[in-house]
């Protein structure tokens, strides 16, 4: 990305949470009138689909000057593959840190720093599966047109079985896979456990009886309540970084580029 590209995503980064966060000032141990995981709903959409859109047109702008120079055996695919992470990581770590770093203290989470720096290291390896998934749809698109186009829509598959809509244990058996592989079901629930895990509500007198008393009773009900959840969803969130690394490997080393091998001309040819 380009010196005015990082400017433009370092001001929406900070200017997107200021059109967000007026909806979620009510903090979450009192009575809402929004429903309890949305903080954690727009963080995860929010990284994810930020993190993924700038890393889509990497790959098929380069494409050109890189199979030129793969041609020429100027470089192998590894050390490419390896000097391009190593470029976009850092940015694609700074820019969630810093969304998180607006979101979660203007947005009534919970006021404590061990929680405020899970909550910046979920956002920010979400954000590193999100860019590896863009690299990935990137490496296997045909055009830059054509990744913007796969790159929303293979998203909008994981936002659905992300947990937000749908409890992973309602989901068809055939579609067991998608949630799983889906890197907003990690992120959102590891959100979730970090913010609810050990919270007291304040219940007023007029409490309902399926009111809700403590942050427990909501990771229950949403079916986060697991011993070890928290460990798994980093687990979980790992493997969708890994996996989309290697698919992105594959991708580029079946792509190389081919040609067809010259032949030696044969003796009669010389002589004409």
């Amino acid at each position: 990305m380009n010196e005015q590209g990082l400017c433009v995503q370092h001001h929406l980064e900070i200017i997107t949470p200021l059109f967000t966060t007026p909806l979620f000032t009510t903090p979450l141990s009192t009575p809402l009138s929004t429903p309890l995981s949305s903080r954690q709903q727009v963080s995860a959409v929010g990284t994810a689909m930020t993190s993924m859109i700038k890393t889509l047109n990497v790959f098929p702008t380069e494409r050109t000057i890189v199979n030129r120079e793969r041609s020429k055996q100027s470089y192998r695919i590894a050390p490419y593959l390896l000097g391009k992470l190593a470029a976009e990581l850092p940015i694609g770590a700074l820019f969630p840190a810093l969304f998180g770093a607006v979101v979660y203290p203007t947005t009534g989470l919970h006021q404590s720093w061990a929680r405020f720096l899970r909550f910046l290291g979920i956002l920010t390896l979400e954000a590193c599966s999100a860019q590896a998934m863009g690299l990935a749809i990137g490496a296997l698109a045909p055009s830059t047109d054509a990744a913007l186009a796969m790159g929303p829509a293979i998203m909008l598959v994981f936002i659905v079985f992300g947990g937000l809509y749908v409890n992973p244990d309602n989901v068809p058996l055939p579609l067991k896979w998608v949630p799983n592989a889906s890197l907003i079901k990690a992120s959102y629930e590891a959100l979730c456990i970090n913010e609810f895990k050990g919270l007291e509500f304040e219940v007023g007198p007029d409490k309902g009886p399926g009111a809700l008393a403590n942050g427990d009773q909501v990771l229950q009900r949403m079916g986060f309540a697991d011993e070890g959840a928290l460990r798994g969803c980093y687990v979980a969130q790992g493997r969708i970084l890994l996996v989309n690394y290697l698919l992105m490997y594959r991708i580029l080393k079946m792509k190389k580029p081919k040609y067809q091998p010259l032949r030696e001309p044969d003796d009669e040819d010389g002589r004409e």
